[in-house]
């Protein structure tokens, strides 16, 4: 560092080095770090911490450096004393998303979004010079700059560029609530100058299988459960298809949740993504995405699926309160297993599965709302008091370019408080 004052050679970047060590020198002359570590070989300190009764938490290590850089990386957070750069600050706004979570389930289903944040960031801003930047100094040509730079070297959609500027809103709402900025700049910028560099999305006609390539799907699944019936993933795929669940909503179903004229959807299995030393794993949760329970409609499709299914259980898993049984932690099969087997039925029938276009599985939950939309009658809602008219009235409306949410919209029925009669 002081060859490059000597030579007149500094950046920027080379001053923000430069102050950041001076900086981590001062803030830690403010501790008196112990001579020699404990009986157990860790060397200990206490760093003030609000949200403990004594205010205070402690801090340990192998060896005094390393207690350093954690003491420095404590001071990096939310109540510390450091000028923030715009990682240390998103990391702040991460940690501040799950400091307020009580209950265990709903911190599982915030801890994936957390991951998710994180696979956004290291997409667009993992080093760059915009992520080691203070956020005291970053300006609304430099936040227009790194949306420019991201949208030249990826082909990004509306939903994407959102992401992207999203994780760049809430990091500025928390530093200049925390007074870490005195404006917030992000706030200055208007992204509808970037509208025309933003990809076309693909056409929702294409996001889905055609009535062709579902029916080959279904033959094929039929062949197989004729062949090995035993088979569950078969029956989930199959269930996937006539109601557009989504893949987390079906290994969780049970025999109590299946009535004479519709289907209770009232919790999911959650994939709890890697992270830290975590590794992923699967836990059920007693709500479904959106903290609504839901009640599918029987037709005549789904009865004749379900006696076809009840009959393989009571054969082969006769002891078992679940649908869809497996040899797993939480003795259903995973959310995984369903996709699995349907990429093998795609691979043998040569159906093409595009990233762009067919989604997956997930596809499902789009043409099952088409397919509800035209075949739905008012008989099939015989016996759900109160929402009859609501529910076929909105079936005759909505549209498919509502995209991911159209089968809520087309053939999930919110109740609130209303239980059906059977």
């Amino acid at each position: 560092m002081t060859d490059k004052r000597k030579y007149g050679k500094m950046s920027l970047a080379d001053a923000r080095e430069i102050y950041m060590h001076i900086e981590k020198e001062e803030i830690l002359k403010g501790y008196t770090f112990p001579s020699k570590p404990g009986k157990d070989g860790y060397y200990r300190i206490y760093v003030s911490d609000v949200s403990k009764r004594t205010g205070r938490r402690q801090i340990f290590a192998k060896s005094l450096s390393e207690l350093k850089d954690k003491v420095y990386k404590h001071e990096k957070g939310i109540t510390g004393r450091t000028r923030k750069t715009f990682h240390d600050a998103y990391e702040a706004m991460l940690a501040e998303k799950l400091k307020y979570i009580k209950d265990n389930e709903k911190r599982l289903s915030r801890q994936n979004t957390v991951n998710k944040n994180r696979c956004d960031y290291n997409r667009f801003f993992a080093g760059t010079e915009f992520e080691r930047k203070f956020v005291d100094e970053i300006t609304k040509s430099d936040i227009e700059g790194i949306v420019l730079y991201n949208l030249k070297r990826y082909n990004l959609r509306d939903k994407a560029l959102k992401s992207m500027t999203g994780l760049m809103r809430s990091t500025f709402a928390l530093a200049f609530e925390q007074y870490w900025i005195e404006d917030n700049v992000f706030l200055r910028v208007s992204f509808q100058k970037f509208k025309d560099m933003i990809t076309k999305e693909v056409d929702i006609e294409k996001r889905v299988h055609s009535e062709h390539e579902v029916r080959r799907i279904l033959d094929e699944i039929h062949r197989h459960q004729a062949e090995k019936p035993w088979y569950i993933p078969a029956y989930a795929l199959e269930m996937q298809i006539l109601t557009g669940t989504r893949r987390g909503e079906i290994p969780p179903l049970r025999k109590a949740d299946v009535h004479d004229k519709y289907i209770e959807f009232k919790r999911e299995q959650i994939t709890v993504k890697k992270y830290g030393d975590k590794s992923e794993y699967f836990e059920i949760v007693e709500h479904t995405k959106t903290y609504r329970d839901r009640f599918f409609p029987c037709s005549d499709e789904v009865k004749e699926f379900l006696e076809r299914l009840f009959k393989v259980l009571e054969k082969h898993y006769p002891n078992g309160s679940y649908l869809f049984p497996a040899d797993t932690a939480n003795g259903v099969i995973t959310n995984n297993t369903v996709y699995e087997y349907y990429r093998r039925v795609c691979r043998k029938l040569g159906i093409k599965l595009c990233r762009e276009e067919i989604k997956g599985t997930h596809s499902f939950r789009m043409a099952a709302g088409k397919r509800h939309k035209k075949s739905r009658k008012p008989s099939d809602f015989k016996g759900l008091r109160g929402i009859k008219k609501k529910a076929t009235d909105g079936i005759r409306t909505r549209g498919l370019h509502l995209g991911k949410v159209a089968l809520y919209q087309l053939s999930y029925y919110r109740i609130a408080r209303i239980f059906p009669c059977e």
